[in-house]
């Protein structure tokens, strides 16, 4: 396994500039050295002041990261999205409160989530009569994206508030990473309960809520926002962008049971046959996209070892750990035990 080679394999992941609105006050806030830090994450304080610049997100993720050490504050990243405004988040942020209704507003975020941000996953999951909202960087790159996860649950739930009021509170929030030292503070600024470890960051909501009309709808504004996002969206790019799409959709809707292919063009706002058409448009096919993003995430939780590996079968939609070997070994000629083991021993050299 040669991680030094994935900078050169994949493109520099990108995020618009609109994402840090407000961060420079926000850092002087905490008393941070504003030109040190964006200096140590290589970006230009001028880079983030058009909206619609885009970022690396790699740096973008650092600066919080790198923010948060300076300036002693842990929590920096959460308190940045508690007070982030949908507006603030530009084009897709303003696709959302045009929107006619929130079940609207988060489909269009999930549909044009990739023109916002690059290897990420964004979209709506149901488990056991709840509702969530889940988000998710996949570029292996980022392995430190704490920051990013608190300040993004948080932008996220202003998008409810502004339909729902401001009173409105989540079911529960879910964090991949860690249970931090001060985790009250989260449950306090969510108003609900927090739970660290998990699989995916993810906001839990009652269905009945995306019946919510909002308050701002405007659809002449939504045409002219939807138009832009078209343009950025890498749905009718090269094969590889499409590709990328696809299989991190598929990633973020594996569980219990396999996404289906009109389940994956419903997300992306296909119907099925514009979706199969697009496989075909780009030499691809549903079979080989689903067994990629298996097995990238395969390798993405197995760098966790912490998770058992009847849990990861059970995310990858196996019934059983054995039907689960048996795919890993023919995907990379060893056990999901012996990869773990491999990898551990490389990172402890």
């Amino acid at each position: 396994m040669r991680v030094e080679l994935v900078d050169d394999v994949l493109p520099p992941s990108k995020v618009l500039a609109s994402a840090a609105c407000g961060v420079v006050q926000h850092i002087e806030a905490n008393d941070g050295d504003v030109d040190s830090i964006f200096g140590r994450v290589g970006i230009r304080q001028k880079d983030i002041n058009d909206p619609i610049n885009e970022l690396n997100l790699i740096q973008y993720c650092n600066l919080f990261e790198v923010a948060a050490r300076i300036t002693g504050n842990d929590n920096i990243g959460l308190e940045f999205g508690q007070n982030f405004a949908p507006r603030q988040l530009g084009p897709i942020g303003y696709a959302a409160i045009s929107s006619p209704t929130l079940s609207a507003a988060l489909r269009n975020m999930e549909k044009y989530f990739a023109a916002h941000q690059e290897q990420s996953s964004f979209g709506l999951l149901q488990d056991s009569g709840i509702l969530w909202l889940s988000y998710r960087i996949y570029d292996p790159r980022i392995q430190n994206r704490r920051q990013d996860a608190e300040l993004s649950l948080g932008m996220f739930c202003n998008i409810f508030r502004s339909a729902l009021g401001p009173d409105w509170a989540p079911l529960e929030i879910r964090f991949e990473h860690d249970r931090p030292e001060n985790s009250r503070h989260h449950e306090a600024c969510f108003n609900a309960p927090v739970k660290f470890g998990r699989r995916t960051n993810a906001i839990g909501f009652r269905r009945r809520d995306l019946d919510t009309r909002m308050p701002d709808q405007d659809p002449y504004l939504f045409s002219i926002i939807s138009s832009f996002l078209e343009s950025r969206s890498r749905i009718v790019g090269n094969p590889e962008d499409f590709a990328t799409i696809v299989r991190n959709q598929i990633k973020l809707h594996l569980g219990d049971k396999l996404p289906t292919l009109s389940e994956i063009a419903q997300v992306l706002g296909l119907s099925g046959t514009s979706f199969q058409k697009q496989l075909r448009a780009h030499n691809l096919l549903f079979p080989d996209l689903l067994r990629a993003a298996r097995r990238e995430l395969a390798l993405h939780y197995l760098n966790e070892p912490d998770m058992p590996l009847t849990e990861i079968a059970y995310n990858l939609g196996y019934s059983e750990l054995s039907a689960f070997s048996r795919a890993f070994r023919s995907w990379t000629g060893m056990s999901p035990q012996r990869y773990r083991r491999t990898g551990q021993r490389r990172s402890g050299d």
